[in-house]
């Protein structure tokens, strides 16, 4: 089973802009540890890195943040790249998370073309650092801030091991274990086409072994609860009700407007809401049993996804599946020539794959198949 498909950043520092780099690593690792500050002014700096990339970064905050707006960075080997994360390209009404509330930022690998390893205080991986370029009213204080690998279903050793391909770029002085910058294919294509399987699986199962992060969903008010949009919903970032000129942000807590449970994937009212209603018997009715005036006024941010290390029911078959077909995209795009992979020489490579594609369509309907309705 992969070993990085979703948990801890490798560290986590808090530099001050001057000389000191405070290592948050272990503070930042569980809900139930003292939240610690972060940004604390416009010359700190966030620093997440991790030995193998990643491509979200998920943060619980105990004290929401004021910062303006900020910079985000990747290295790039020898100093730093500016870009814009996924999800502010990604939302319509310009969303982009700022540490104002619970939330996640994604890193998009094509956005990060030369993002390699870079040594900070000491340590070499790769990194993605933020900081405020404007002012800081407020430092927000994070109880727990999680990484989501970019291949969270397999890694490139454990599918350069399904191919059998130990001995193959091998020396009598060296053993290749994984794929590498100068093997063929290259690292970074091989995490491409897990990438790819990833996304494939996510499509066609309809549900997720990863952390995901669904922002500004709409629906209608409905006072014997909503359903969520996407299986595995783990946690919520905020509810908000349209109320006419702005949204109004709920509280969550059964002992104040909603509460979710994730068994089922509903979010439950603890209250009743009058929603803004024409005046008019219809419309009123309507506002009181969860009409309203207002098409869709429920806008919803959470976290789904489940965790392809911890599902003992499906996570071993997720990635069996996903070396499969990033075996399968490899033998399709990569020039093997004459040579004999050992316990792969019996069968021809195009039978092999034929093989292979079969088994993963059967798999992915099996997944597809085990739902709840």
């Amino acid at each position: 089973m992969p070993t990085n498909a979703s948990g801890s950043f490798s560290k986590i520092f808090n530099f001050d802009g001057s000389a000191t780099y405070t290592d948050i690593t272990l503070d930042v690792q569980a809900l139930n540890n003292t939240a610690v500050t972060v940004l604390n002014s416009t010359s700190h700096i966030l620093y997440l890195g991790n030995t193998e990339k990643f491509d979200m970064a998920i943060f619980d905050l105990d004290t929401l943040g004021s910062l303006g707006a900020l910079t985000w960075e990747y290295s790039n080997g020898s100093n730093w790249t500016q870009f814009t994360p996924s999800i502010d390209r990604e939302e319509p009404d310009g969303t982009a998370y700022g540490f104002t509330e619970d939330g996640a930022e994604s890193f998009a690998p094509q956005l990060m073309s030369s993002w390699a390893t870079l040594t900070v205080n000491s340590v070499n991986i790769y990194w993605v650092r933020v900081r405020s370029t404007a002012s800081v009213t407020t430092a927000p204080t994070v109880k727990r801030i999680q990484m989501r690998a970019l291949n969270a279903y397999a890694t490139t050793q454990e599918v350069f091991e399904f191919l059998q391909l130990e001995g193959v770029y091998s020396t009598p002085s060296s053993s290749v274990t994984d794929f590498t910058s100068s093997t063929i294919p290259s690292k970074s294509s091989v995490q491409a086409y897990i990438s790819g399987a990833q996304s494939e699986i996510d499509y066609k199962t309809r549900k997720s072994w990863r952390p995901n992060v669904a922002y500004n969903e709409h629906y209608d008010f409905n006072f014997m609860g909503i359903r969520l949009n996407r299986r595995g919903a783990k946690r919520i970032f905020k509810v908000q009700i349209w109320e006419g000129d702005s949204y109004g942000t709920l509280k969550e807590g059964r002992s104040n407007e909603y509460f979710f449970n994730p068994d089922t994937g509903i979010v439950y009212f603890s209250r009743y809401f009058f929603l803004p209603a024409r005046f008019g018997s219809f419309q009123s009715l309507a506002a009181r049993y969860g009409g309203g005036e207002f098409i869709a006024p429920v806008r919803i941010s959470y976290q789904y996804g489940d965790n392809v290390n911890v599902d003992s029911r499906e996570g071993g078959y997720v990635h069996e599946l996903t070396r499969k077909l990033a075996a399968i995209a490899i033998v399709r795009n990569s020039d093997f020539g004459n040579i004999a992979v050992g316990g792969m020489d019996r069968v021809p490579l195009e039978a092999k794959v034929s093989g292979w594609h079969a088994e993963a369509q059967d798999a992915l309907e099996s997944l597809r198949a085990v739902e709840l309705f």
